[in-house]
This record gives C-alpha cells, structure tokens and sequence, in this order.
C-alpha cells in the first residue's frame, strides 16, 4: 500500500511529503495542542515523537496551492482547522490512542488525545480547498479574543468598585486572613507573613460562612458579574467565555498526566507565545480559581467589619470613589494571586493557572500528598516514588448555576432534578430502613464484622502481597482513629505505626529468603501491641482480634472457598 502524501497548510504556506500513516496519525494527535502555524505544529509532535535531526518537517517540501491533487492524499490546514483524508487507511479519530516507541526501549505504551470540537474531519472530498477556504474565512470573520484582558482586567475590577460601593460603602479596614500567606508588598517582609499566617489559621474566613448576613449579597454580584453579556466579550457573559473549552482542556490535561505515568516523563509544554497558550481558552483550575478570585474582591469590601447585615452606601458612587476602588482592587488581586496558598501546598494562584496554560500537570511527591501522618495508607502513599497529580474540581463553589460548569441552563436544571429526585428516595428509604429496625442493603457486607468504616474482603492465596498489606493498612487505619477518642493514646499509635512500617519493608521485600526469616518476628511484634491495645481499650478488643487473625494468615491465606467454574473456550465471553 503507497503511503499517502501528507499536506500541512497553515495561513501563510504548505508543505507536503509522502508518510506513512503512524506519523500521520501523531501529526492528528498533535492537534491537540491547538497550532495555528506549521512551527506550532512541529513543536507539538514532540508530545508523541522524539524529534529527528533534521527536524520532522526536514524532508518536506514547499507546495503551490496549483499542485495537483493525486490520491492518496491527506490534508491537515491548520488555518481552517479541517482535516481531509483521500487515503486508503483508516481514517483518524478526533480521539484515541496512539503508540509510542520511547527511544530504545522495547516498551511500547500509548498515549491518548482528545481535539477541539471545531476541528472538521473529511473523506473523499475532491474540492477540499473550496471547503477550506469557507472556513478559513469564517475563522478570520471572527478573530481570537483576549478574554483574560476583561476577566482580571479593568472591566472586572470596575464592575466591583461600583457593585460593593453600592452595596456595603467604601472599603472596611482589610483582615489579615485575606493576605494570609501572601507574599508581603509592605517593608514589613517575612516577619509580617508570619504574624498574617498564624492570624489566618483561627476562625474561618467570612467567604466560607453561609451564614453570614453579607454573603448572599456578594453571591448575588458575583452572578450578576458572570451572566451579564458584555459588549467586550462579543455579546457572551463571563462564564461563557470561561467554560466555552473548559472540557477539551480538562481533557488535554488528563491525557497529558496519563502519558507522564506511562512514559516516566512530562511531555513538551506550550510556548508563552503560541496561540493556545494566549487565545486557547479556560480550564477547569482557572475557572475554580477565578471564583476564588472575585470573591476576595468582593469581600475585600467588608474588611474586619462584624457579620452584620449590609449597609446601605451610595446608590450612585463618584467616578473618584470608583477609580479609588479600582486601585485598590488591583492590588488586592495581584496580593492574592501571588501570594502562596497553604491549601495549594504552597503554589500560588498564578502558578497554578500558568501551569494549566501551558498544559502541565500539577505534580506532588507521595510525600507531599499525606493528608494524616498517622494513617498507615498516607504512609505507603509517601513511598509512592511516581509522579501524584493535583487537581481542583470546584467543590467548595456555589451550587447556582451561575457557578456551575453547565453550559446552559437546561442541562443545570436536569441535574438538580435527577440530584433532587435521588435525595428524595434515598431519604424515603432511610426512613423505611429505620422503620424496620434493618441496616442500609450494602452497608456492611459482613453484618458481624466490627468495623465500622471500613471492609476488606477475605484474602486468598491468589490475593497478591501488596493488596493484602493494604488491607491491613485500611483496617489499621480505623483502629488509629478510634485510639484518639476520646483520648489520644499516642503511645499505642506510635507503636502501631512502627508495627506496620517493619511489616511494609518486610512484605515488599524481593529476597524470599528475607521474607521467611524476618516475617515471623514482625508479625508476632504486631500481634503484641494490638494485644496491648486491646488490654488498654476493652471496646477495641473485638477489633484487635480481627486484625490479630488477618496478620497471623497474612504469608499464607486460605485457598477460595468456592473454586472458579470451568470457562467454555466456545463462549466469546
């Protein structure tokens, strides 16, 4: 089979040159970092391919547009964003998965890609450049639009200055919760940070309290700022603009974190100067941060002024009042966005939105990611020596549909109905469960087991050494919990904890030789303290002497019950 010749336009020239289809199928995939120029476009294959030494566009050659059209034939024009496949394989997908050869490695792994929806993909077209040419025109009818300059800029903080003028007055003297990790502009330096985080760590902030008298006014601006259409934003609202490619991103963003697993490594990030990074849209980390944002803005207004329902202020504010808010505004929004968030393990906010600019994924050592450094799982997660991905899902937003991810109204009103209908059955069965004196079908799949919180199925022979030290880990975890109420006993806790971190560096050992001799000693020192444990808390026994069973049957569980029958190789399932 000939391989096709494969034309790359963009607004200025083309190329072309015969290839075969796996490097056709990665120059589709490399759509997915949205190029608009042959050079974009090179720099994007290297999230699948290691470059060539004369470059992967090296053998191509200058094409007039008068050259004629012999099949097989694949175009890719990038100014229109139309792909044409005249060629006898199997056309690509707008995605999928495609190998990758890393380097010298027999390994082959694959990556996936997912494209933007308003790439148009066509076969057996003859008049492509006619097609091409349409849309072509329509892309330049409607040029890229620099949204961020109306969502940080003078627009957003106008539209505030006069919002909380109106609603709450001039500006209250600022608490040091909104700075609270913020690197200090003032000459006070470090020692100001400080005093600003122990500040920051008694009460909540006043934007986390729903109770607060004010909350629902700001809530209410915050709306009205995000739904209103703007003339600057060609007729869309904020929230249009910040979802409209929320999801390909968020894909892009998934795809990317699943090929660093494979590969070991991040692939190439987008350039601070390609299209994508300066017209390519929001994801969903800047949308959850740019509700973050407004929010500081708008309860920048009250200050350290007492939860009291909103003063009346001015109903008609002074353009000096305004430009005076303005400032302030600004300055209140560059504070916050470099300041270091001790909720982002230390990133700022402008990081973080960086980060998802250029499409790379936010990473966190095992180390990093313990939540509890008295949870036996958190400490097996510390010796994860992979790569850990952090992510924001907008969890802590309003439910309204203003702030909700829901591109239209409709689609936000069927889930709060089916949310709605769920909430009422699963209640009208609680209450019927209750009525009946029965616990919930599913809660506890052993009715006797005296866990509370947890379930760990039976192990097996067949049950592998990480996944049975695991569930020790789980059931560990519950007993820790249980011994700081209502007291902590930090003695027992230290003791459990070493008791499970010998039977780690044990149990994953390669030298069976180490196994054998080293496995019983540490089992019998763990059935120890949970014998101390149970001595202690007479209402952890029960507890300690499951766990003291599955620790005595952890190197040799019993064979399944009930073998598995017999499959018939003529069944296709």
């Amino acid at each position: 089979m000939s391989r096709p010749r494969l034309v790359i336009r963009d607004q200025r020239r083309e190329i072309h040159a015969p290839k075969c289809a796996d490097f056709v199928q990665r120059v589709v995939a490399a759509l997915s970092a949205e190029p608009e120029t042959i050079e974009e476009l090179e720099q994007a294959l290297e999230r699948f391919a290691r470059p060539y030494s004369d470059g992967f566009f090296g053998r191509f050659k200058p094409r007039a547009p008068s050259d004629t059209n012999a099949s097989p034939l694949v175009v890719v024009d990038l100014a229109a964003r139309l792909v044409v496949w005249n060629a006898d394989d199997e056309p690509p997908k707008r995605d999928g998965y495609i190998p990758l050869h890393d380097g010298p490695s027999d390994h082959e792994t694959h990556a996936r890609y997912h494209l933007p929806d308003d790439w148009e993909f066509v076969s057996g077209e003859p008049d492509w450049r006619k097609r091409a040419d349409e849309r072509r025109q329509k892309r330049l009818a409607m040029p890229p639009l620099d949204a961020r300059a109306v969502l940080y800029g003078k627009p957003l903080l106008g539209f505030i200055a006069v919002e909380g003028l109106k609603a709450f007055g001039p500006a209250q003297p600022q608490p040091a919760v909104l700075a609270a990790g913020a690197k200090s502009t003032s000459s006070g330096g470090d020692a100001d940070n400080a005093e600003l985080q122990n500040e920051a760590e008694g009460d909540a902030p006043p934007w986390e309290n729903c109770d607060d008298p004010r909350y629902d006014v700001i809530r209410q601006i915050h709306a009205r700022w995000l739904a209103t259409p703007r003339d600057d934003l060609r007729g869309a609202g904020p929230r249009d603009v910040l979802l409209v490619n929320r999801e390909f991103i968020e894909w892009d963003m998934q795809d990317r974190c699943q090929q660093w697993s494979e590969q070991g490594r991040p692939v190439r990030p987008l350039d601070s100067s390609s299209h994508a990074y300066r017209f390519g849209g929001i994801g969903t980390h800047e949308v959850v941060l740019y509700y973050d944002l407004v929010r500081r803005l708008l309860w920048s207004f009250v200050g350290g002024a007492p939860p009291e329902a909103p003063p009346q202020g001015a109903a008609s504010p002074s353009p000096e009042a305004i430009a005076a808010e303005v400032g302030r505004l600004r300055q209140v929004r560059d504070v916050w966005l470099d300041g270091p968030e001790r909720e982002f393990h230390g990133r700022t906010p402008r990081s973080v939105i960086e980060n998802e600019r250029i499409r790379m994924p936010e990473t966190m050592s095992g180390k990093e990611a313990v939540i509890d450094p008295d949870c036996p799982l958190c400490a097996m997660a510390a010796e994860f020596s992979g790569p850990m991905f952090w992510h924001l899902d907008g969890c802590n937003m309003d439910r309204d549909f203003e702030f909700s991810f829901h591109r239209t109204r409709a689609e936000w009103e069927e889930e709060e109905r089916r949310y709605e209908e769920y909430s009422r059955r699963f209640n009208e069965e609680q209450e019927e469960l209750k009525r009946l004196g029965v616990k919930r079908p599913g809660e506890s799949a052993d009715p006797d087991s005296p866990w509370v919180s947890s379930y760990v199925a039976p192990d097996t022979a067949e049950t592998p050494v990480f996944v049975r030290l695991f569930g020790i880990g789980t059931l560990l975890a519950e007993l820790i919990v249980d011994l700081k109420r209502p007291t902590e006993d930090r003695a027992l806790i230290d003791r459990l904890q070493r008791d499970f971190g010998n039977l780690r560096d044990v149990a994953q050992s390669n030298d069976l030789a180490t196994l054998e001799s080293l496995l019983e000693p540490v089992l019998d020192r763990f059935c120890k303290t949970l014998d101390d444990v149970a001595k202690s808390r007479e209402d952890l026994a029960e507890k300690c002497s499951d766990l003291r069973e599955r620790l005595q049957m952890f190197l040799a569980p019993p064979e399944p019950s009930e073998p598995l029958p017999d499959f018939d190789d003529e069944i296709p399932f």
